[in-house]
């Protein structure tokens, strides 16, 4: 088969699973990592027999990396995507996409003019559960849906995740690196998938807050109400203040006028009047889901398909996230699409 010659800038935790992903896929080769940290790009290149570089013009200018996954700190994603696409490379983009709308705008736009594919690291749009549901909702099995909830109760405590080294101090927890608290590096997975079951959002009015993380600036709480275009109504909670921490969970409910459904974590429950059913995710590891995004990513590239979590798509999220800081900031109901006039985004 021929295989997609990949690079992963940033050699993190997550840029591991990406890295070890690729040098496990039939349609994927792992042609190098790159890190600022030579001692770990080289660690990590070593383990899985790539090339280990330290910088993103040395990535650019291997010809042989035809795509390339943008794992490093999020206020990188947007100028390191976009140099990546000018360079002619392919580009696969952890979330945030971008810190800013603007940024993701731009980003899209760019691989839209130059004929790349941009793809946005959502990878539970991969996850049984969430597909099940998906179809059930567009084939009508629900009925017609009048209500969205979605809840996000973990924990990240300021020690062991804000400020657990360098590189966490530098970036983690400032509106200007990061972009957001909850909601944009934790939850934005969740609404993602609310985006994806119930379509464009016409309005939201939301609150956030920061309520036992006073090491950082942004929120560590969340809430919000959303109008569909369809029509139906959504909720939102987000918090990373979850104690005990045993207790951490995501939910997502969907109400229709035949039945309701209910993806906890990874698994999925319907009950209509037919009867119950359900999807079991419990046996599905950290990284799964990131391989089949991969490899669907890499098909994309070679066969000129585009690629289902485009950037487009990506956007979306961030979007309705901005609007939510907005509403929250001026105390009114905001309404999407967002424009340029429409604050700081």
């Amino acid at each position: 088969m021929d295989r997609v010659g990949f690079a992963v800038l940033g050699a993190g935790v997550i840029g591991q699973v990406h890295a070890r992903n690729i040098s496990m896929l039939e349609n994927c080769r792992l042609i190098a990592v790159a890190d600022q940290v030579r001692e770990r790009a080289e660690l990590v290149g070593k383990q899985f027999g790539a090339k280990a570089y330290t910088s993103i013009d040395e990535v650019v200018k291997d010809p042989e990396v035809e795509a390339v996954v943008v794992a490093t700190p999020s206020y990188l994603h947007a100028p390191q995507t976009l140099y990546a696409l000018q360079h002619g490379k392919h580009v696969l983009v952890e979330k945030p996409m971008a810190t800013t709308l603007r940024g993701a705008r731009l980003i899209s736009k760019t691989a839209e003019d130059m004929g790349l594919r941009l793809g946005v690291v959502f990878q539970e749009r991969y996850l049984e559960a969430a597909r099940r549901l998906k179809e059930l909702v567009s084939n009508g099995g629900l009925g017609k849906v009048y209500l969205i909830e979605a809840e996000l109760k973990w924990w990240r405590g300021e020690a062991e995740y804000y400020r657990s080294d360098e590189v966490a101090r530098s970036w983690r927890g400032y509106w200007e690196t990061e972009g957001g608290g909850v909601l944009m590096n934790q939850a934005i997975h969740t609404l993602d998938l609310v985006l994806w079951l119930g379509g464009d959002v016409e309005e939201v009015s939301g609150f956030i807050s920061n309520a036992a993380h006073p090491s950082i600036e942004v929120e560590d709480v969340a809430a919000a109400a959303i109008r569909f275009r369809s029509g139906a109504l959504g909720t939102i909670s987000a918090t990373v203040n979850m104690r005990p921490t045993n207790r951490q969970y995501r939910k997502i409910r969907v109400f229709g006028t035949k039945g309701s459904a209910e993806i906890h974590d990874l698994s999925l429950r319907v009950w209509t009047d037919e009867g119950e059913a359900q999807v079991d995710g419990s046996g599905i590891a950290f990284g799964d889901l990131h391989r089949a995004l991969l490899a669907d990513f890499a098909e994309c590239v070679k066969s000129g398909r585009e690629f289902p979590v485009s950037g487009g798509e990506g956007i979306k999220s961030i979007e309705l996230i901005k609007a939510i800081y907005l509403s929250s900031e001026r105390g009114v109901k905001v309404s999407l699409p967002l424009e340029r006039g429409d604050g700081p985004l």
